[in-house]
């Protein structure tokens, strides 16, 4: 049975990064339903490394949720002897499971930015009819990431053109590795994805690639390298450059922008989210929905 009220869901997974939150939050609060916050019960990463979290954080969130939407969810999510990506995979599992099965589910990252969610949220109660059965009929859909790999006084450096996908929505929550399930059809939407990803201090970065999920995916302090060495001189010399799939990133823009707030609205003047449809043909979206009548 749908939730008529609980219709669109988010998780965040919570850790070093918490500060970025705030940001993401601001953009998707009004459109969701419900939102879960994960952490860690004993403040550890993936890697088992510590991480603090002040307690100011927690109260600056529930002055943010005015509509009583945001639910903290701590658990033990760090295990010895399992990989960083066994035990993201396993979080985020765990996290659809307190948000409930039912309805969408997003699972989107503290660092990433959802501008002008209302018309993935429209898009989204507009084809609720797709969360009948989702044990037999799995819908997932990905958008495009906009990736920002660094920063200076100037602007950002951004990952151009667009077409790095996310996995970023689905109605059967059964994730296989990371935010990635094998399960059911899985389209794409045109809708961009701002993700801070490497766009942060150096001491951030670091952080980053000792603690996240892809810690023993590749050579990460090679790619540190890689990413220090970039700048307003050189960085349209960087082509194909992905550590794990490098055609993923053919190249390196630059826009301007004074923080990351300016650079989201800015962006989102140049790049506006479209009104989105469901690829699906009209014969089989009609089928669908006469099933969900029943």
């Amino acid at each position: 049975m749908i939730n008529k009220k609980n219709i669109i869901k988010v998780g965040y997974l919570l850790s070093y990064d918490y500060a970025y939150i705030f940001t993401s939050l601001q953009e998707i609060y009004n459109e969701v339903d419900s939102i879960v916050i994960s952490y860690d019960a004993k403040n550890k990463t993936w890697a088992g490394n510590d991480v603090f979290i002040p307690q100011s954080f927690f109260s600056d969130i529930k002055k943010l949720d005015v509509d009583n939407k945001i639910i903290f969810y701590e658990d033990h999510f760090y295990i010895a002897g399992m990989q960083p990506m066994e035990l993201e995979t396993r979080q985020r599992n765990m996290m659809a499971e307190k948000l409930g099965l039912d309805g969408w589910h997003i699972q989107i990252d503290g660092d990433e930015y959802a501008y002008d969610f209302s018309k993935l949220s429209d898009f989204l109660r507009q084809n609720k009819f797709l969360l009948k059965n989702p044990e037999n009929k799995p819908f997932n859909f990905q958008v495009n990431f906009v990736t920002l790999f660094k920063r200076d006084e100037k602007g950002f450096y951004v990952i151009t053109p667009f077409e790095e996908k996310c996995m970023l929505i689905t109605n059967y929550p059964k994730y296989d590795y990371a935010r990635l399930t094998n399960k059911g059809r899985t389209l794409p939407l045109d809708f961009y994805l701002i993700h801070q990803s490497w766009a942060r201090d150096e001491n951030e970065i670091v952080e980053k690639i000792n603690n996240w999920g892809h810690k023993n995916d590749f050579d990460t302090t090679s790619f540190l390298e890689l990413w220090k060495g970039l700048n307003a001189e050189n960085y349209k010399d960087f082509k194909n450059f992905h550590p794990l799939d490098a055609p993923q990133w053919k190249e390196i823009s630059f826009f301007p922008a004074k923080n990351i707030s300016e650079f989201i609205t800015l962006f989102s003047k140049e790049y506006p989210q479209k009104k989105l449809q469901l690829d699906l043909s009209f014969t089989k979206k009609f089928k669908l929905k006469l099933k969900n009548l029943f």
